[in-house]
């Protein structure tokens, strides 16, 4: 009986012992797990990021469009100038070719003809003087409107009132006449051949009036205006 407790207890300890190691050992291999784990992670963004330059150098250089240079344009031309003295039978002097230079640069010989024939034409019409007949006449002076007679008075010697006729020469629907010897009410005008006008008994003296067309005053614009009213004066 005592082996056998024995043998027991040599074997409690060893279980012991063995659990003991598996929870030393355990959070070593998990630790040894994580970091496995995160060096993955890192490989595989690593990758992510080279692919994604790779894709964008290869696009680039595959996608993008060739440009190619215009070409340069070349004239090969000699300009020849002839000198005063050639007619007297000398040589003629030429001046060295224009070579390897732009077309744009270059100027045909008759394209400089035809710009000194513009130039010498332009300074012709400079030198031409105008005619004093054919300078611009002077405005017209502005014609005045004729003063019309709006006021006529007739004296008859037996009476010691004047006929005094009012004239209205505008256009209106109605017209009159209003002053103090109408006793301030507008006196009615009639139009005759196209001019409206009545006529009234006024002793002598100096009296304001206003024309009333279409129901509004206005002053009589051929006879003296003050205070903004037309002034009659009977004598």
């Amino acid at each position: 009986m005592a082996d056998e407790e024995k043998e027991q207890e040599l074997e409690e300890e060893q279980d012991s012992t063995d659990m003991a190691e598996f929870e030393a050992v355990a959070p070593a291999s998990t630790n040894n797990k994580d970091v496995w784990l995160f060096l993955i992670i890192i490989d595989v963004v690593l990758l992510c990021v080279f692919g994604f330059f790779l894709y964008k150098n290869l696009s680039a250089k595959l996608f993008a469009p060739t440009i190619q240079p215009a070409p340069t344009l070349t004239v090969e031309e000699t300009i020849v100038v002839e000198d005063e003295t050639a007619a007297a039978g000398e040589p003629v002097k030429k001046e060295p070719s224009i070579a390897a230079m732009p077309v744009e640069e270059v100027a045909a010989p008759s394209t400089v003809m035809e710009l000194v024939k513009e130039a010498a034409k332009e300074e012709a019409k400079a030198e031409v003087k105008t005619p004093a007949a054919e300078k611009a006449a002077p405005a017209p002076k502005p014609v005045t409107a004729e003063k019309k007679e709006s006021v006529l008075v007739k004296i008859n010697p037996k009476s010691k009132y004047r006929q005094v006729t009012f004239r209205y020469f505008g256009n209106a629907k109605e017209a009159a006449v209003v002053s103090g010897f109408t006793m301030s009410k507008p006196r009615a005008m009639t139009q005759k051949n196209g001019v409206w006008e009545t006529t009234l008994a006024i002793a002598p003296g100096t009296y304001k009036y206003l024309f009333v067309i279409d129901g509004k005053q206005q002053p009589d614009p051929y006879a003296e205006q003050k205070d903004g009213r037309s002034v009659l004066v009977v004598k």
